[in-house]
């Protein structure tokens, strides 16, 4: 690893670090949750290390404890997660100069809260794997830490969600959504979106509110892209015209 390899890979830790906070306590709330469903520390640890999807964690808890079949999990787990295929196209120029193998890695490794930070520094700084790669495990040994503590502290807190602690997730993701909030135009899908989610939360299956809010965002984004993004297209056939 060179000098800026280990520089990108330093300020990658750094920028993960206040949300790494916030993912180990909700980490601790999925282990405490998940001892009192039934699930061994072993088993939970290894939902965390292999499923990896905060949202669709929970939802697995919950239909565990309402005795739901396998298959039902595993749908509404990639009915939650089908928002990742919208994420991941908006990533896609910046995996551009990545190797096949790199990027199937990387998309393990795909959250909400690792895209808003790695989109957040692509905007003024050229895509980097050092970077990438310390944000993700960052917020991947976040995630199977808070876990394990949890479930050494579930035998000591009987009633996790008495604390109120469930909130600290919704103020992440306000903290993320803040950053991405520079334009008119994206405070009205990010509120738009917002009303579509929510209104459709009673009406569609889980996990399919999240998508239709989704693509809203993703047609809006393609059918009225900002001046920004529109100048900076302009500007680059300009400069491949004097170039040619």
């Amino acid at each position: 690893m060179n000098k800026q390899s280990r520089h990108s890979f330093r300020q990658g830790v750094i920028d993960a670090l206040p949300i790494s906070v916030s993912i180990i306590l909700f980490g601790a709330i999925f282990g405490l949750l998940s001892m009192q469903t039934g699930l061994t520390v072993w088993e939970s640890l290894a939902m965390s290390l292999i499923v990896y999807a905060g949202s669709a964690q929970f939802t697995a808890l919950s239909m565990l404890a309402d005795q739901a079949n396998l298959f039902a999990i595993i749908l509404a787990t990639f009915l939650l997660n089908s928002r990742h295929f919208l994420m991941g196209l908006s990533m896609a120029p910046q995996y551009q100069s990545f190797s096949p193998l790199q990027v199937n890695i990387m998309a393990f490794f795909l959250t909400d809260e690792q895209y808003a930070i790695t989109l957040n520094r692509f905007r003024n700084h050229p895509s980097d794997l050092s970077y990438i790669v310390a944000v993700s495990l960052s917020l991947y040994v976040a995630w199977c830490g808070g876990t394990l503590l949890g479930t050494a502290a579930g035998q000591w807190i009987p009633d996790p969600e008495a604390l109120g602690l469930g909130f600290s997730f919704t103020a992440m993701f306000l903290a993320l959504a803040y950053y991405q909030l520079f334009s008119p135009l994206r405070i009205l899908v990010f509120l738009l979106s917002g009303a579509v989610a929510t209104g459709l939360v009673l009406v569609l299956p889980t996990g399919l509110h999240l998508l239709a809010a989704g693509l809203l965002a993703f047609l809006v984004g393609y059918f009225l892209p900002e001046k920004g993004k529109q100048q900076a297209d302009g500007e680059n056939v300009v400069q491949e015209v004097e170039s040619a």
